[in-house]
């Protein structure tokens, strides 16, 4: 039987058009398909992101994670007829989903018991499930919406490498809105110029040919101390740390084969590691041991109440700059060591073989050279200087006494601790208000130190390199 060869031609065309429609359909479908996962992951990532810090959301995963799994579910049957591929990890990854919306729907709102020392609210468990799911999800999603490529497998895992970063310059961002909002308010110049001081003390007053003890007392809020504290620990431990971290940079760096430079360098290495904790009971004891000996006035330190007493300290502004000192003086070895071994070996053995000593080259090249590393160590030596809390906070006292060398050491930082630790509630009724002023003014000065350290290594790198 013969068939019409125009009549055949008819046919195949049919049947292309028809398969071509088909292949169309299939493709809108798996394109609507990722589409929607894409969206319900990134809603879930943004909503797992929200519970992680809010309890009013712990209604919608339910739904969500619901839908997802319907999604993963629809894309596995997608993938298996109509690209022909097995692709096991949806069925999984819908199943979970499943699994996990039943779970949080069984979950009480809150959740104490089971030795947890604590009461964990349900948005906290919802959080960790979205993440979990809807991360691997939206990463899957993405990289069939950006062709399914060797290419687009790569810059679909770029959501599990920037959440972890996101997250946290959330949480910086949320507490440094925080403490701006709560600390900017209370500022004035005021309050920046006074010292704190809380002192009671009775005096005697005739009446009637009689003595009469009158209660006074001074309780005047202020910063002033704290600044001035911060700013003179600063200048006291670059005083110290300087020489010797630079002095330490140039040997170990010059005399790197002997036994005294690599025993110096593991010193410096441990220094780096050593707990805050041991250095503040290291001020301690050491403030301990001198009382009662003519070394008290410099380790202990001292001051004058309001009737002209003299007591002694608990630390003094030098005591907290030795033991500080230990931590920055390895920032500042490494940093000139780091600086030195950059130089070019050629302005080295140039100057050499020239008839420069050893050193004018190292006081007129390398130190030249290494000072941008230098002032960097340094500035950021005095950010720790700053911020440094657990080193001084066995040895530090109120600051109502003034600020000097061989005064009671206080800082800012101990400060915003002492408001929080004050049994007696003396300090905290007058200070309380202004702790996040002085957090804000910490901020502030470690953030003006990073800039500065920037600033002026971008110079002296133009001036001497």
């Amino acid at each position: 039987m013969k068939i019409n060869p125009s009549l055949e031609s008819n046919v195949g065309n049919a049947s292309k058009y028809v398969t071509s429609i088909a292949k169309m359909r299939g493709s809108i479908i798996g394109k609507i398909l990722v589409l929607a996962t894409v969206v319900i992951a990134g809603l879930g990532i943004i909503l797992g992101c929200l519970s992680l810090s809010l309890n009013s959301l712990d209604s919608y995963p339910i739904p969500l994670l619901v839908l997802l799994g319907i999604l993963m579910a629809c894309l596995f049957v997608y993938t298996q007829h109509i690209k022909r591929e097995k692709q096991w990890g949806l069925i999984i990854f819908a199943g979970l989903s499943f699994i996990s919306a039943y779970i949080l729907r069984l979950l009480p709102t809150y959740l104490y018991g089971f030795q947890i020392n604590g009461i964990i609210h349900r948005s906290f468990i919802s959080a960790l499930l979205l993440l979990a799911l809807t991360v691997p999800s939206f990463c899957y999603g993405l990289y069939h919406m950006l062709g399914a490529t060797p290419k687009a497998h790569d810059l679909s895992r770029y959501p599990i490498i920037m959440l972890p970063i996101v997250l946290i310059l959330i949480a910086y961002g949320i507490l440094l809105y925080r403490v701006f909002n709560l600390g900017v308010g209370n500022l004035s110049w005021h309050i920046l110029i006074t010292p704190f001081e809380f002192q009671d003390w009775s005096t005697i007053v005739w009446q009637n040919n009689w003595p009469t003890w009158v209660p006074q007392s001074i309780h005047q809020p202020g910063l002033s101390n704290y600044i001035m504290g911060t700013l003179l620990l600063i200048g006291m431990t670059s005083v110290i740390s300087i020489p010797l971290g630079v002095a330490v940079g140039i040997y170990v760096t010059e005399r790197s084969k002997g036994k005294l430079a690599k025993t110096i360098k593991f010193s410096c290495t441990t220094l780096k590691s050593i707990s805050v904790f041991v250095l503040g009971l290291t001020a301690m004891t050491l403030v301990r041991d001198t009382y009662g000996t003519f070394l008290a006035n410099i380790f202990a330190g001292f001051y004058y109440d309001i009737q002209g007493n003299r007591h002694i300290a608990s630390g003094s502004f030098f005591t907290a700059a030795l033991i500080i000192s230990l931590l920055v003086i390895p920032i500042i070895a490494r940093a000139t060591e780091e600086g030195i071994l950059s130089s070019p070996s050629d302005l080295k053995e140039g100057s050499l073989s020239l008839g420069a000593s050893n050193q004018y080259t190292l006081s007129h090249i390398l130190i030249p050279w290494a000072l941008p590393n230098i002032v960097t160590g340094w500035l950021l030596g005095c950010a720790e200087t700053a911020g440094s809390l657990a080193t001084i906070w066995f040895i530090s006292g109120t600051g109502q006494y003034g600020t000097g060398p061989f005064n009671s050491v206080t800082s800012l930082s101990y400060f915003i601790y002492f408001v929080h630790s004050d049994i007696d509630m003396n300090f905290k009724s007058v200070e309380g208000i202004y702790q996040y002023s002085a957090a804000v003014i910490l901020i502030i000065i470690a953030v003006a130190l990073s800039i500065a350290a920037v600033i002026i290594k971008g110079r002296l790198q133009k001036r001497y390199r």
